[in-house]
């Protein structure tokens, strides 16, 4: 779908939840090469920066909640093809981030580019407060409770945290190039717009370091903990086997052809079986808690 802004300095055309008519209007109307449309469709295509004969290329990363993904916390690409006095933003998805953009913020191609990869940066940064609250809420229950959903959480966070890192790293590397670009650049406002969106995309970096440290530190503690249960469990099989062996080996023992002790005393004969099942039984618990306490 087609949306048109016409600005002070440049239309804005924006495309979201694109058709195939859509594209074929891109090519046709606004001369975007189809190598440029193919890599608009790629949904796993990764952050750059391109210079073909008429126009530009910028392509960056935005955090997303995709529920078609295997990970809910996804990244969608968001492309930005610009030319003398046009800005063309494509996305497969809706792209809220684009809403936020002001009016006075639009006052020059550069000015507009710059503000939307900070609000991008922006949105990673409240994404990963949210995902961290997320974790916080598994942790919780699983200091209650060791379960399978919990630990599938963890994972797909952890997951996110890759994603994340991979886009804000993606979208650094394009603001570096794009600094680089001359007259992109130009003026003081602009210049300290870019700053401060390297500053955010350096805080997510940071962010999503400090969070997947963390995220380790909880996975190998409750690995540890599932590891001691499992061996406390292990012992405990190994005590009741025990426990259930010695009785079977007795009754098989005086169960034999074989002639006994007091076998004409039918009472010490029952005494002595349950003496000698509770001696061995005795030995075995008195094995299990030396063990315990060593």
């Amino acid at each position: 779908m087609f949306n048109t802004e016409k600005l002070k300095t440049f239309s804005w055309i924006n495309i979201g939840n694109p058709d195939h008519d859509d594209f074929e209007r891109l090519h046709n109307d606004y001369k975007i090469d189809e190598d440029t449309i193919t890599d608009i469709l790629d949904p796993d295509e990764q952050p750059r920066f391109e210079i073909e004969d008429d126009y530009k290329v910028i392509i960056v990363r935005f955090p997303i909640i995709n529920r078609e993904m295997d990970t809910l916390w996804h990244t969608e690409p968001l492309s930005i093809i610009y030319s003398a006095n046009r800005v063309i933003t494509v996305c497969r998805k809706r792209c809220d981030i684009l809403d936020k953009i002001k009016k006075d913020e639009k006052t020059s191609r550069e000015e507009f580019i710059l503000n939307i990869i900070y609000y991008i940066a922006e949105s990673y940064l409240r994404s990963l407060k949210e995902l961290n609250k997320r974790v916080i809420n598994s942790k919780k229950a699983l200091q209650e409770q060791i379960r399978k959903k919990e630990l599938l959480d963890l994972l797909e966070v952890e997951n996110s945290y890759t994603l994340y890192m991979a886009g804000i790293k993606g979208n650094m590397s394009v603001l570096e190039k794009l600094e680089k670009v001359r007259g992109f650049v130009k003026t003081e406002e602009n210049a300290e717009l870019a700053e401060d969106a390297r500053i955010e995309l350096s805080q997510g970096i940071e962010v999503v370091m400090s969070y997947s440290k963390m995220m380790k530190s909880i996975k190998e503690t409750f690995e540890s903990v599932i590891n001691m249960d499992s061996n406390t469990y292990i012992n405990r099989l190994t005590m009741w086997n025990i426990i259930l062996v010695v009785p079977t080996v007795v009754v098989g023992y005086f169960g034999m052809n074989l002639k006994l002790p007091f076998e004409q005393y039918n009472d010490a004969a029952i005494a002595i079986f349950i003496m000698i099942m509770i001696l061995l039984l005795g030995f075995a618990m008195f094995c299990q808690l030396r063990r315990r306490v060593i």
